[in-house]
């Protein structure tokens, strides 16, 4: 970060501290887990963590653009291009590009520690105030989350450009690992399950999206909340070995408790729910419903990911 002539303001020179914090615990965070991929079960699982971390590089340490607090760009991200060869039924082949930028931002008013915008391209946002306390482990689990929904925007792009051209492209790539562990197609029943509780919360709960999209939603946060456990408890395993401690290693755990999974995703989507309407006697009975479709759903894509 550049200051003019002169000592710059406080304001600017705290936003600098933080800038350089949340810069060295994503770097740190993405050393930490490359380290922790042979601890990883499954060879899906360790081939989606190395794609992640390879987008991560683009940007850490340096590539990262910076936002101040009032959203002025200080420094242009760099960009990281996903490229995909496809290859049509007549044989011709298209590329496919999906672009992705970074920025850590020092902006206020979000409650959520980082944001996935999506568009033509992808852009993250690492929000400095929530992470600047955040620990090494916390710090790369929210990169990894949002480059999570980076994929799913990604594959649904991808689903769209390849219409025209045959579909049987997408099909091959995406039973391809990791591909194949982003397609969630084998949701649907869990999806229609929530779908049926969020039609009820919806009337009283003012989250401006329709039942079936934010049941969609939901599945796609709780399967980036699940991969972030996946890769918090190899580094534990790694950790662990590493120190060469005996006995078993202490692993992580992630409850899905419908109100606190639903208060995440409203404070992650910045969407005007109080505390007062989720704590409401009828939003409380409709949570108790949900409580055993969302304790499935958090097996199911646990079982999916280990598969």
């Amino acid at each position: 970060m550049r200051f003019g002539f002169g000592e710059p303001p406080p304001s600017l020179r705290d936003a600098d501290v933080r800038f350089k914090r949340l810069a060295k615990q994503v770097t740190d965070g993405l050393t930490t887990a490359e380290g922790s991929i042979p601890q990883l079960s499954t060879k899906g699982q360790q081939e989606l963590l190395r794609f992640l971390l390879s987008l991560l590089k683009d940007f850490f340490p340096v590539g990262h653009g910076l936002v101040d607090v009032q959203g002025n760009v200080l420094r242009p991200s760099q960009i990281s291009t996903v490229s995909i060869p496809i290859t049509a039924r007549d044989g011709s082949r298209w590329p496919f590009e999906h672009r992705i930028r970074l920025y850590l931002s020092d902006q206020t008013g979000f409650r959520a520690a980082g944001e996935h915008y999506t568009g033509n391209f992808s852009s993250i946002r690492l929000y400095t105030r929530e992470l600047h306390t955040a620990t090494l482990s916390d710090a790369i689990g929210t990169s990894l989350h949002e480059l999570i929904h980076m994929m799913f925007a990604m594959i649904r792009r991808f689903e769209r450009y390849l219409g025209p051209i045959g579909a049987e492209g997408a099909a091959r790539l995406l039973a391809q690992k990791p591909w194949r562990l982003v397609v969630l197609s084998g949701f649907d029943g869990h999806r229609d399950r929530l779908e049926r509780h969020l039609l009820d919360l919806l009337r009283i709960i003012p989250i401006p999206m329709q039942a079936g999209a934010l049941a969609a939603s939901l599945i796609e946060e709780a399967f980036a909340a699940q991969f972030e456990v996946v890769v918090d408890e190899a580094i534990v395993r790694a950790t662990h070995a590493k120190k060469r401690t005996r006995g078993p290693s202490i692993l992580v755990n992630i409850g899905f408790q419908p109100k606190e999974f639903l208060k995440f995703y409203v404070l992650e989507h910045g969407f005007a729910v109080t505390d007062k309407q989720l704590n409401s006697p009828q939003a409380l009975q409709i949570f108790q419903r949900m409580t055993s479709d969302v304790e499935l759903l958090a097996k199911a894509i646990r079982s999916h990911l280990d598969s």
